[in-house]
């Protein structure tokens, strides 16, 4: 009797676990009739809002997500209740569609509110539209600024307010601007946002007269600007990892800069030597190798 017992359990786990692995959720756009299926579309799926309504459970049965007209769409749901298996009504959809997994967006700023969320795109091109997740994001930081809405998660910072933060890390985040909040952050010192997809030097960057250090590696980046000349209290530029071809002279304008590093660019070998020749007689260590 144990032994069937035991059987019997062992049959009915998998029944479920197969049951929950099949399901996923059925994305619509605008109403329940139309599918989610424009050609250059993007959403954005916002968890853990207060009192928005909560998604179906799609435990063992499929759900529909009705995302609204203007793409937003904000729900009291955990992230941890949401399976990320999509399906589409009309064949070939799925071949146009792309989703992030779920990731966190900070707002900086005076609260440094933060949310979690899922971004997908259906385009032809088969990407995810980072520039519309930075662009809804900034509006979801107003409106959680102006208690618009309330998210579940923590706001603040680890250490102090907004202007005891010096360092601010934004690594692998996808960013394709600064955040808006970000600019708040008047004393800072150390800005890293290395491995995103920024695909120039932010001019928002001057908006800190304290920065002694930048970290922008492995970007898309192709030009250092010239208004780089009035950090006046940089000492260490990082750049590597980008598409540069040259270093433009105001660099060497920077009385403080001690430390550059140019690697994995597009350099051309025979002409290192001169291009970086100027700086190393300013005293500045250039890393190329």
């Amino acid at each position: 009797m144990i032994e069937w017992t035991l059987i019997f359990l062992f049959i009915l786990s998998h029944f479920l676990y197969y049951l929950n692995w099949d399901v996923s959720s059925e994305i619509y756009f605008n109403d329940n009739e139309n599918p989610f299926v424009s050609k250059n579309q993007s959403f954005i799926i916002v968890f853990g809002i207060e009192n928005q309504p909560k998604l179906e459970n799609n435990y063992f049965s499929n759900n529909e997500i009705q995302i609204p007209e203007n793409g937003i769409l904000l729900t009291s749901s955990n992230k941890e209740e949401f399976k990320q298996r999509y399906k589409f009504p009309i064949v070939g959809t799925g071949n146009k569609f792309k989703t992030s997994h779920f990731e966190q967006y900070a707002c900086y700023g005076k609260q440094n509110h933060k949310f979690n969320y899922v971004v997908g795109t259906i385009s032809n091109q088969r990407d995810i539209d980072y520039e519309y997740r930075d662009s809804i994001g900034d509006i979801l930081c107003k409106k959680l600024n102006k208690e618009e809405i309330h998210s579940n998660l923590k706001s603040g910072y680890k250490e102090g307010n907004y202007l005891d933060q010096k360092d601010v890390f934004i690594n692998y985040a996808n960013l394709t601007k600064l955040p808006e909040g970000v600019l708040e952050l008047k004393n800072l010192e150390y800005l890293n946002v290395h491995s995103n997809k920024l695909n120039k030097i932010p001019e928002d960057i001057m908006n800190f007269p304290k920065l002694k250090k930048l970290s922008i590696g492995y970007n898309n980046i192709n030009k250092i600007p010239d208004w780089i000349g009035s950090l006046k209290n940089l000492k260490s530029l990082s750049v590597n990892g980008n598409n540069l071809k040259k270093l433009p002279d105001t660099l060497l304008t920077l009385r403080k800069l001690e430390y550059l590093l140019i690697r994995e660019n597009d350099f051309d070998e025979m002409k290192i030597d001169e291009i970086i020749k100027p700086f190393k007689n300013k005293g500045i260590q250039v890393q190329f190798e």
